[in-house]
């Protein structure tokens, strides 16, 4: 595999290589909690829909990116303010894709490879839409969703023990969404 190729998990594959992926998350997040990481991991990856995608330089796992839908019911969106249009936060198990972690180790930052994880997650998805959380003082991050055409649609409480108390939220249309193609 090159430097720049893209491989495409399931939820089983994931789970076998949690252990590498764990070694790439506390190196781009050394101030997060590995136990909570493995923790929600565990309840991801369970997620039906659950999608990961990764790369690696020299056999060496540089970086991963993956999420699942929104399912029915959802708490994703719970106490987001502004408050949004209505019919904003339905979820169906179908309409919203969240990304929830993109990581690349610091050596490898600046080359474009969280773009083309991102990507590479997102290409191809049925979802109308995908979702991502970040911590609202990572303004360079922010910067760099919002430059890649991600929208801010406000800011959501976190849940006890996570490792925010806020995240701010944003969304991107992968597909024109069927209310949408109605309208004039």
């Amino acid at each position: 595999m090159g430097p720049m190729d893209i491989e495409h998990l399931d939820a089983e594959v994931s789970r076998d290589r949690l252990g590498e992926i764990e070694a790439v998350y506390t190196e781009a997040f050394p101030h997060y909690d590995l136990a909570d990481y493995r923790a929600r991991m565990q309840g991801l990856l369970s997620s039906p829909g659950f999608e990961a995608v990764t790369t690696r330089h020299e056999r060496a796992l540089t970086g991963f990116c993956y999420g699942a839908p929104l399912a029915a019911g959802s708490r994703w969106w719970d106490g987001l303010v502004p408050a949004p249009p209505p019919g904003f936060t339905t979820e169906t198990g179908k309409r919203t894709f969240a990304v929830i972690d993109l990581a690349v180790r610091p050596a490898h930052r600046g080359r474009g490879l969280a773009r083309r994880l991102l990507d590479g997650l997102l290409a191809g998805r049925a979802e109308e839409r995908a979702t991502l959380a970040a911590a609202p003082d990572e303004h360079q991050i922010q910067a760099m969703y919002q430059r890649w055409g991600w929208r801010y649609v406000g800011r959501t409480p976190g849940n006890p023990g996570e490792t925010e108390d806020w995240f701010d939220l944003y969304v991107i249309a992968l597909r024109p969404a069927p209310e949408a193609s109605s309208s004039a």
